[in-house]
């Protein structure tokens, strides 16, 4: 799977989650939008979903050393104790069609 990556991590609200759609509008089938952010887009989570992506999150709190993951198969999330900009968000997302894809989300090296 080809990764195209994306940081939205120092931008300013709304503008992360208009490059995030504009990225996904350019997605093809055996690519994956790997998304950097500070923050965890909770709204963006039902709205993949709707359009027919599968994603996976994973929230690393700086303080804590916790980690909190989420996925469009499971829907099961766990949540830490962190403030909001301790955060680094990954997401990682995909067609759903493409059946491979959760799966290699795991084996996925990032760089």
């Amino acid at each position: 799977m080809q990764a195209i990556y994306l940081d939205v991590s120092e931008l300013s609200a709304p503008e992360p989650m208009r490059q995030i759609f504009l990225a996904l509008a350019a997605l093809s089938l055996g690519q994956c939008l790997v998304i950097y952010h500070r923050k965890n887009p909770v709204p963006l989570y039902p709205k993949l979903t709707e359009l027919g992506f599968v994603y996976r999150v994973d929230v690393e709190h700086s303080l804590s050393d916790s980690t909190a993951l989420r996925d469009s198969q499971s829907n099961k999330h766990a949540r830490s104790k962190g403030r909001c900009e301790d955060l680094a968000v990954v997401i990682k997302v995909a067609f759903k069609t493409d059946e491979s894809a959760l799966a290699s989300f795991s084996e996925m090296e990032l760089q």
